[in-house]
């Protein structure tokens, strides 16, 4: 215990340093994003990061195109409040007459009197203010008609009715121009400005009507300031190199043509070295300083998210160790209860932790935070508190799975423990039936639930009963669903390894994987009758080569001495011996040893094709040129028996794929096959069609013994349609024929009709 608990405390440390970093590194990452958010808004995305300058921003661009619009709305109202370019209270605003009554003008100063009489007036920034809320009935009863405005051109009346105004809306009419005409006559003409800008409207022969800050500059030095804009009657587009094209340009320079000018044009321009000090400056450097402030905070955020996910990995790695080694992981006394109660209490306390949040982190945000920024901050604090409680439920289920315990330690399986005891050595039909009636108990309750929460729906807990009830159905189904396709995938494995079996893979093991119960003892079962199956063809397979093997050995070591034999008897033969009894033996000594030795040579050959070591030599054969050539070989063969040979043969060739000599030994057995067995004084037929693209040979004679045999016992080994076995032969013929044809990818087969006996060989046309 002493050498422990140094490595045990100096762990302990560690994760304890790591669970301090961690809500370091969280509160930076939220830090970060609060900051970015509350400065950027929604929307702005991640293009805030790449504008390194004022003039790529949106903010600019904005600005631009409200100090263009305020430019148009100065150049439509200048000529109605100036003269000789300065601001005259005496020029006229409006006329208007009182019914029947005479036209009565009003001038700029009397419109300016009336307005601060109603409390309107312009503030130091030159908007429209108001410091009264009541009026007489005088001032907004709408019944004087209106005959002209000098700040409005192009006056147009919809309704009868929109002839008639107040005196007060006039004013604040005119009020409204004021500010337009000093927005601009304020801080771009008398105040330097950066923001320089040049209207003109031109007809030949007629000076110029010019509308600038700054009509000693020429347009190439107004283009070399920075940001510039151009546009002019002789084209359609918009000179500028602005990201964004200004809008409505052309629309107000035509609606400010009072001069029918033939030709007009739009230059304006932007310093961007901000040497004069107006709002253009001022915005620069805030947006210097802010993009300076959200790149930091981006940072803060890539390091806190960074930070975090580097102190969680540790703490998931050496959480529920105690050492260093990390040997053996341990639990806590939470995570001795069951897993859903630990999903449970993590759900609960975050519940809690909302609830407090709302009651007592609310109010101590409204107290430091502006109101803009409440919803933003009371989201995040709700973020965080979720994030706090689903770390401490999420190590916990970590440490269980460490630990094996996540699904040992569920109320879940233990459920399923005890219901699969009752039903392990149950029948299928027991198991469907206690399930289908179990769904059936689920499905009443509960649609007694949700008709009950249906009756008392106008109360908000029957509402959740309800909600909570399809959940619950929904979840049921599925479970039965998922039980029954999970059974029927069980039992289609087990089809499955039946039919591989059944299909000669006797070497096939179930994966038992994923098996349980009644299905999990069959897969068990059905591995051992594999296993025995697999065990008893070996044998087979052993026997067979062990005969083979003894076959070739026996017809080896005869080959020899028998070899010796022939030729000692063909060695007496030649000394001519007069004593007829002695030739009579000499030729029953030779007959029986050429026998002997066609059966030696059977056996080695069916040996061979059997074990396939045959090596096959695969070239173009002209079958029909093959079977004149056997027929030419046994034509006086079959004479000695009386069998007349019948050929029917086609004119033309019939090339196929195939060994020549193999052919010719399969050729050979047929006729031999023939001769042997054939009733004498009968005829043997041969023919060769073509079908289908196959190329068919058919040999068939009338047995001289009777066929009470069928055509697969015939191709056995050792079997002969001689059953008294008085012909020669081995029986070893029409074996070898279709081991040899089997071989070479051909066609044999045999076929019986009472005493004729047919055999036909087929292979692939060739082209």
């Amino acid at each position: 215990m002493k050498s422990i608990k140094p490595r045990y405390y100096s762990l302990q440390i560690k994760k304890n340093i790591a669970v301090l970093l961690h809500i370091l590194f969280l509160f930076l990452a939220v830090h970060g994003i609060s900051f970015i958010y509350l400065n950027m808004g929604t929307g702005a995305g991640i293009s805030w990061l790449f504008e390194h300058n004022y003039e790529d921003s949106d903010a600019f661009q904005a600005r631009f195109q409200e100090d263009l619009d305020h430019i148009f709305n100065y150049v439509s109202y200048r000529d109605c409040l100036e003269s000789e370019g300065v601001l005259d209270l005496t020029n006229q605003m409006f006329a208007v007459s009182n019914r029947d009554g005479p036209e009565i003008i009003y001038t700029l100063e009397e419109v300016l009197r009336y307005a601060k009489s109603q409390g309107y007036y312009l503030n130091d920034h030159f908007d429209v203010v108001n410091d009264m809320f009541l009026y007489d009935n005088a001032a907004i009863d709408r019944n004087l008609r209106i005959s002209w405005r000098a700040y409005m051109t192009d006056q147009k009346l919809s309704e009868p009715g929109d002839a008639y105004t107040s005196l007060l809306e006039l004013s604040k009419e005119v009020l409204y121009c004021l500010s337009e005409y000093y927005k601009v006559h304020y801080r771009m003409i008398v105040n330097p400005s950066n923001l320089y800008f040049q209207i003109v409207y031109q007809n030949q022969g007629m000076d110029p009507v010019i509308y600038s800050n700054c009509p000693e500059l020429s347009m190439e030095e107004m283009s070399s300031m920075g940001i510039f804009c151009r546009q002019s009657s002789d084209s359609i587009f918009i000179d500028t190199n602005l990201k964004e094209i200004p809008q409505n340009i052309t629309m107000a320079m035509e609606k400010n043509d009072f001069y029918s000018a033939e030709h007009y044009y739009l230059m304006a321009a932007v310093d961007t070295r901000y040497q004069a000090d107006d709002d253009y400056a001022d915005a620069a450097r805030e947006y210097e300083l802010l993009h300076r402030r959200l790149l930091e905070s981006a940072a803060t955020v890539l390091v806190g998210i960074l930070g975090c996910l580097a102190t969680l990995s540790y703490l998931a790695v050496t959480s529920g160790f105690r050492d260093a080694e990390r040997t053996k992981p341990n639990i806590h006394s939470i995570d001795m209860i069951y897993t859903e109660s630990c999903v449970v209490l993590t759900a609960v306390c975050t519940l809690f932790m909302l609830f407090l949040g709302e009651k007592i982190g609310y109010p101590l945000l409204h107290l430091f935070m502006a109101y803009d920024s409440w919803a933003f901050a009371e989201r995040m604090l709700r973020a965080v508190l979720i994030y706090g409680c689903c770390m401490v439920g999420a190590f916990s289920l970590l440490r269980r799975y460490k630990t094996g315990l996540l699904w040992k330690g569920s109320m879940t399986r233990h459920i399923r423990e005890n219901i699969s005891l009752y039903f392990e050595d149950r029948t299928f039909s027991h198991r469907l039936l206690c399930g289908y009636l179990a769904f059936l108990g689920v499905q009443a309750a509960g649609f007694g639930i949700l008709g009950v929460s249906l009756y008392f729906l106008r109360f908000p807990a029957a509402r959740a009963v309800l909600l909570v009830g399809l959940f619950l159905m929904i979840a049921a189904d599925y479970l039965v669903y998922h039980k029954l396709f999970m059974e029927s995938v069980q039992e289609d494995r087990i089809a499955d390894a039946i039919a591989r079996i059944a299909g000669g893979d006797t070497a096939y093991q179930m994966d038992t994987a994923g098996l349980t119960g009644k299905e999990l003892a069959i897969a068990r079962m059905i591995n051992s009758i594999g296993t025995g199956l697999e065990h008893a063809l070996q044998e087979q397979v052993k026997s067979e080569r062990l005969k083979a093997d003894l076959i070739t050995n026996v017809s080896h070591d005869i080959k020899t001495p028998l070899t010796s034999i022939i030729n000692y008897v063909d060695l007496i033969k030649r000394e001519q011996i007069q004593n007829p009894k002695i030739q009579e033996y000499l030729t029953v000594l030779e007959q029986k040893s050429q026998r002997l030795k066609n059966l030696t040579e059977d056996l080695v050959e069916a040996s061979k094709v059997s074990s396939g070591n045959v090596k096959l030599e695969m070239t173009q054969l002209d079958l029909v040129e093959m079977i004149w050539q056997t027929n030419g070989e046994f034509e006086e063969k079959f004479a000695t028996r009386n069998l007349e040979l019948v050929s029917s043969l086609p004119s033309e060739c019939m090339m196929i794929q195939a060994d020549g000599r193999h052919l010719w030994r399969v050729l050979e057995n047929l006729y031999n096959n023939a001769f042997k067995y054939a009733m004498a004084h009968t005829r043997v037929y041969a023919e060769v069609v073509s079908e289908d693209g196959q190329v068919w040979f058919t040999i068939k004679n009338v047995s001289e013994n009777p066929l009470n045999i069928s055509p697969d016992e015939l191709t056995e080994r050792f079997v002969r349609g001689d059953v008294s076995r008085t012909t020669e032969g081995s029986g070893l013929g029409l074996s070898i024929a279709q081991s040899l044809m089997k071989l070479q990818d051909g066609t044999f087969r045999i076929l019986i009709d009472g005493d004729l006996f047919k055999v036909k060989i087929g292979f692939k046309l060739v082209r």
